[in-house]
């Protein structure tokens, strides 16, 4: 399993999130044999996210009247190509396959991800316009593979973005790391960590950062 670094701390928790822990899970789904998402239900465990005390910054506005991304998980080979979003709603069916798909499958656990995350890469894939999909180091990471990744990093921040379903470590293979790092740099929609000797660009929806 392929885990990635973040080196910006998210902050304490606090009461309102950890209230947030007590919102309804999402059915899980488990990819086929061929390695694409589907709609059959499973025992993995899901986690609804932790919810911020302050207001989450909004991504970038994305042209048309769709919002699909591409998505390869480079630990399982799975994959995701399908619009999430239309007429004005994010599209239930889709959320939940990109939850499993960016599950953490060493813990067996899935999270409830923050939908503004997939705004932010396809507005990314958009601007920096490639044509394949992004390649998925890490997702949601359980406590227990977290403190496991702290243990062998010490770049691994103890209350991470990716704990919370806020967070993913990726990368283009048509595209320089730079460009993703700038691209999201520019778009102000959270933290944008730039790796270019693990071969990754960290991005979450936390606070306005970089590193």
């Amino acid at each position: 399993m392929h885990l990635g670094d973040d080196e910006r701390a998210a902050p304490a928790m606090g009461r309102r999130g950890f209230l947030g822990f007590a919102a309804a899970a999402v059915s899980a789904m488990v990819p086929t044999a061929g390695g694409v998402v589907t709609g059959v239900a499973t025992g993995v465990a899901t986690v609804a996210p932790v919810l911020l005390d302050a207001n989450p910054v909004e991504a970038a506005p994305l042209t048309g009247g769709v919002r699909r991304i591409a998505l390869h998980n480079i630990n399982t080979n799975e994959r995701f190509n399908e619009v999430y979003w239309a007429d004005g709603h994010y599209r239930p069916e889709a959320l939940r396959k990109l939850d499993v798909l960016l599950r953490d499958h060493r813990a067996k656990q899935v999270c409830r991800y923050d939908p503004r995350l997939f705004d932010l890469l396809a507005r990314v894939h958009q601007t920096v316009g490639s044509d394949d999909p992004f390649e998925v180091i890490c997702g949601y990471r359980s406590r227990r593979t977290n403190a496991m990744a702290r243990r062998r990093s010490r770049g691994v921040a103890k209350e991470s973005y990716h704990t919370r379903g806020m967070a993913i470590d990726i990368r283009l293979p048509d595209t320089q790391l730079r460009a993703i790092s700038e691209s999201a740099k520019a778009m102000q929609a959270g933290g944008v960590g730039y790796y270019p000797r693990s071969g990754f660009v960290h991005l979450d929806v936390g606070p306005v950062r970089t590193w």
